[in-house]
């Protein structure tokens, strides 16, 4: 099976978008990461080899203080 790549959109508090894209960007599992304009802040793409490598990643990054919501889109090659 192949890696699992996803899309985790974050919304930050008004000062948190470069912290959170600097934290973001230092995980092994973020191919890429962006600051966006919108309902979110962030973007990062991100390969995973499970779900619950997915699963924990994500939790780790909710936990952080300037995190007020995320969303997770898992991709699929069709």
């Amino acid at each position: 099976m192949g890696k699992i790549v996803s899309f985790l959109l974050i919304e930050t508090s008004t000062s948190g978008p470069d912290e959170i894209l600097n934290n973001v960007k230092k995980s092994d599992f973020v191919t890429e990461a962006y600051i966006i304009y919108g309902e979110y802040d962030v973007i990062a793409r991100c390969e995973t080899n499970t779900l619950h490598e997915l699963t924990n990643f994500v939790v780790s990054i909710r936990k952080l203080a300037e995190v007020k919501d995320t969303k997770t889109l898992i991709a699929t090659s069709g």
